[in-house]
């Protein structure tokens, strides 16, 4: 972990220095809103996600930084966003000027509910998270019921309750958790 923290700073530093500071701060605020979102780099850039699913990718570049978020959150948001979508899931600003807090909370609470959002309610694997990127439910879901082995955490990401479902109706011994 701690070596990808550093080769994300070594990737941010080969930016002009106005240019470095925007992406530290950036970065920074990705931390700050979403507490449970770790860092990797994909697709050679710095990346965060929630629980294996791609939060948001950043990048500088020559003229502007952007942000990778997919088409969905550009649709969502044209209104606040303005001309700063670029192009297909492609957010645009400028490189010496950070977005303002309130916007980029915006951006990132619409990743994770489109996060949500893609997750199937008929068969399959489902997560479910919380606006600061803590898993709010894990399951699976089998013929459009919650079935099997369900777990559900409190906002700071502590586990909460866990047991089995078979086809929606509770099996067996649940296990409530207190608060650590």
């Amino acid at each position: 972990m701690a070596e990808i923290s550093e080769r994300i700073t070594a990737m941010i530093a080969l930016h002009p220095p106005k240019q470095a500071d925007v992406l530290t701060k950036l970065r920074g605020l990705i931390q700050e809103l979403v507490p449970a979102a770790t860092e990797r780099i994909s697709y050679g850039m710095p990346t965060f996600e929630i629980s294996g699913q791609i939060l948001i990718h950043c990048q500088g570049f020559k003229d502007h930084n952007s942000l990778f978020l997919g088409p969905e959150v550009g649709i969502r948001l044209a209104t606040e966003l303005g001309d700063m979508v670029a192009s297909k899931g492609t957010i645009k600003f400028e490189k010496e000027k950070l977005l303002s807090k309130s916007l980029f909370k915006q951006i990132l609470k619409t990743r994770i509910a489109i996060i949500n959002e893609g997750f199937p309610k008929n068969n399959g694997d489902y997560l479910s998270f919380y606006d600061n990127g803590h898993l709010k439910s894990k399951g699976k879901y089998k013929d459009g019921q919650m079935h099997g082995y369900w777990y559900f955490y409190r906002k700071d990401g502590s586990l909460m309750r866990e047991g089995k479902l078979n086809m929606g109706e509770p099996e067996g011994e649940w296990i409530t958790h207190t608060r650590p």
